[in-house]
């Protein structure tokens, strides 16, 4: 049976992300607050980069209240559950997300990418 990769499995695409103007995901990790670096974004999901390496970040875990911190749009709040890690990257797959945040996720990719 032939294997998929990960970019055929997702449901929605994913778009790179400027380090021009970062987005982070603002959660708490070992009971600190931390602001993780999102490589690539989709209304499903997020590649993230890790700085540290934590159990808290174990694939199946889930990441409750988390905040999707976007520029010029605002604060997200959301739940996400981490489907992979490779040290220093994890893939988060967003999880009870109203229909207002896809929304506005999906005007900041739309914007994003007629900018690249």
């Amino acid at each position: 049976m032939e294997k998929k990769s990960q970019d055929e499995r997702r449901s929605t695409e994913r778009v790179a992300i400027s380090s021009q103007k970062p987005v982070y995901i603002q959660t708490t990790l070992d009971g600190t607050e931390v602001g993780l670096f999102v490589e690539d974004l989709s209304v499903g999901g997020a590649g993230l980069i890790c700085p540290e390496d934590t159990d808290a970040l174990n694939a199946g875990n889930r990441l409750p209240d988390c905040i999707l911190v976007l520029p010029n749009v605002g604060r997200i709040p959301l739940q996400a559950i981490i489907r992979w890690r490779l040290w220093p990257k994890v893939g988060l797959q967003f999880d009870s997300i109203s229909d207002d945040a896809r929304e506005q996720i999906a005007r900041f990719l739309q914007q994003n990418r007629s900018r690249a």
